[in-house]
């Protein structure tokens, strides 16, 4: 519902994300429902390993463990941002 009712007043990047862009698609009956959301999923990881790749890169970047019990992780990133 939320795309249709953007559908058309959209800028064009907002339009290509992920998400917006497949559903578009279907609204406009080039696809399935079903293909819409195989889409958004195949394209959501897609997008996700574009991210993990440039952070890797970035030496600013501070990767924390995610591991073990929610007080232990939360030890972990309170320690670095400390």
């Amino acid at each position: 519902e939320e795309v249709r009712t953007l559908q058309g007043r959209l800028g064009r990047s907002a339009a290509l994300a992920v998400g917006y862009r497949e559903l578009l698609t279907h609204l406009e009956g080039m696809t399935s429902l079903d293909e819409a959301f195989g889409a958004i999923s195949r394209n959501t990881k897609k997008l996700a390993k574009k991210q993990r790749t440039w952070f890797r890169r970035d030496p600013r970047i501070h990767w924390i463990p995610w591991l073990g019990h929610v007080h232990d992780r939360t030890a972990r990133v309170l320690e670095t941002l400390t």
